[in-house]
This record gives C-alpha cells, sequence and structure tokens, in this order.
C-alpha cells in the first residue's frame, strides 16, 4: 500500500512538472510575441513603394520598406534611409531605428534583395531601389523631404557613400531629393579605392564630385575585406577637399566587419575579400561598439538633420 501510494505521489509529481513546464513555455512565448509585436510597433509599418528606373543601372517594380514615426505631432520630421547590407534585412537596421525614432527621426527601411539573393551586377543595380525611396519619402505629408539621410551597411554602405557624389546624383534623376548627410557602415574602403579609379567599373570617377555634405564612416579596424591600415583615409583622401572636410572616419578598434550585428558570431567565405582574391570573413558581435556606434549616428543626424 505504501508503495502504491508512493507510485501516485511520483506520478502525481510529473504531472505537475509536466504541467509547470508548460505554463513555463507559453509564459515565454507569450512574452517573447509581445516583445516582438512591440518593436514591430516601434519600428513602423510595412509599406510597398512603386518602382523606378535608371537607365544603365536597372529597373525594380516596387520596393517592400517599414516605415517608422517618431512618437509625437510634430507636422514635418527628417527621415533617414537604411540600406541593408549583402546579407539582406537583419537586426542591424531596426537597431539604429529604434533609436533614431525615439530622437525624433523617421526611418525607412527598405529591402532590396532577400538574403542570398545579392545583385551579380554590383550595387548600381541596387541604386532604383534608393532613388525610389527618397522619392517616397519626400512625398509623405509629416516628413520633410529637404531633411533626409541615408545610413547603410556594407553593401548598402556603399550606395550611401557614392549618394554623396554628384555625379550619381545626376543619374538617379532631378526628380529625386538630395540627402543632406551620410551614415556608411564599413563600406569596404580599400575595395572602392580600386573601383573607383576603374574606367571598366560602374561608378569610375564619382569620387571627383563629392559633395560637401556631413558624412559618419564607422570602419572596424579587423575587417576582413580590408586592406591596408586606415583604407577610409584613402579613400576619402581622394575626394575634393571641400568634400574631404565635411568626413569623420570613426575606427572601431579591435571591430570586425558587421561588428553591430545582432546576430552571432559567424564566417564565411566571400570573394571580395582581400582585394578580390577571395577568403574567410569573420563577423564578430561588439555590444558595447555597437551601442557607441548608434549613440554616434543617432547625435549625428539630429545635428545635421533636426532644425
Amino acid at each position: 500500500m505504501k508503495l502504491q501510494s508512493f507510485s501516485v505521489s511520483i506520478a502525481a509529481r510529473r504531472h505537475g512538472v509536466r504541467w509547470m513546464l508548460i505554463l513555463l513555455v507559453t509564459a515565454a512565448a507569450l512574452v517573447i510575441s509581445s516583445l516582438g509585436a512591440a518593436q514591430t510597433d516601434a519600428l513602423g509599418e510595412s509599406v510597398t513603394i512603386p518602382g523606378t528606373e535608371i537607365s544603365g543601372w536597372g529597373r525594380v517594380g516596387e520596393v517592400p520598406a517599414r516605415f517608422g514615426r517618431p512618437a509625437g505631432s510634430t507636422p514635418k520630421v527628417p527621415a533617414v534611409l537604411i540600406l541593408h547590407g549583402s546579407g539582406g534585412v537583419d537586426g542591424r537596421g531596426a537597431f539604429y531605428a529604434k533609436a533614431l525614432q525615439e530622437a525624433g527621426i523617421a526611418t525607412l527601411e527598405i529591402t532590396m534583395f532577400p538574403p542570398g539573393g545579392r545583385p551579380r551586377e554590383g550595387t548600381q543595380a541596387t541604386m532604383p531601389h534608393a532613388a525610389a525611396a527618397l522619392k517616397w519619402l519626400a512625398a509623405q505629408p509629416n516628413v520633410d523631404g529637404q531633411r533626409l539621410g541615408v545610413m547603410g551597411f556594407s553593401w548598402g554602405a556603399g550606395m550611401s557613400m557614392l549618394m554623396s557624389s554628384e555625379l550619381v546624383r545626376e543619374r538617379l534623376g532631378k526628380d529625386v531629393p538630395k540627402p543632406v548627410a551620410f551614415a556608411p557602415f564599413y563600406p569596404v574602403c580599400s575595395n572602392w579605392v580600386r573601383y573607383l579609379m576603374n574606367p571598366k567599373h560602374p561608378f569610375y570617377n564619382m569620387h571627383t564630385q563629392m559633395s560637401a555634405a556631413p558624412m559618419l564612416i564607422h570602419s572596424g579596424t579587423r575587417d576582413d575585406y580590408e586592406e591596408g591600415e586606415r583604407p577610409c583615409d584613402t579613400l576619402v583622401a581622394m575626394w575634393p577637399v571641400a568634400a574631404r572636410e565635411h568626413v569623420t572616419v570613426r575606427y572601431v578598434e579591435g571591430a570586425t566587419h558587421g561588428f553591430d550585428s545582432q546576430r552571432q558570431a559567424r564566417q564565411f567565405y566571400d570573394q571580395f575579400v582581400h582585394a578580390g582574391r577571395g577568403g574567410i570573413v569573420n563577423v564578430v558581435p561588439n555590444p558595447e561598439a555597437a551601442a557607441d556606434a548608434r549613440q554616434a549616428v543617432v547625435s549625428f543626424f539630429v545635428k545635421h538633420l533636426k532644425p
């Protein structure tokens, strides 16, 4: 009889433990769900932007994006266009968008291609996406089209950097508003030194007419894509004097490419590493450096976009 009671007690305990686990899992799922919903609300709504075409660079039919507005009733706010890296949209855009919105700046993060879908033609193939996004932003009734900024990561960083060139702006078209501040993150400066000097490259000589718009560049000192020391200084030195005077390069000591990644550390092969010879890329998230970079970028855009 005592043995039977003991068995029933164990069964009851197991049953209770099972239900406790179910309740814990359910509670965790609800918390995660609510956090995800809160994050979605904070970052804005999904929108579809009409596409456009740039002669010689390509055409896009439509551009999916997420548009976030800051809280409050300000009739006209500045806005920042966010351009993702070669891996597609990830948590980096949201990481900065939330902070920008809290600072009173609207954000628009567009999707130029899905993960693994990097265009073989290069960044010129995604310039129509950025052009369409800027036109759409300027047309929003609560956005000040005279106070637009652009930031991007890696692939998107190269785009945001180039969009400061008057030659690129001419190609984008007169109906595309001109951004007034730029913040490229690890644009692989050493590669762009080669590209801009190559007569066969689509962006050949575009650096010769870089505008005097303010620009903030972040680059890690352990970026596997880069060659040489302080490669972004070498790139900026190629620009006109008036443009150079408005550029700030922040080298993040010990940081890899994608140091502000919101995912786990990873390695992958890329043909564009080591001046096109190919190699392994290390991405090691650095939360402290990421938080510092986010604060710097928000301060940069607040200074140059807000009245």
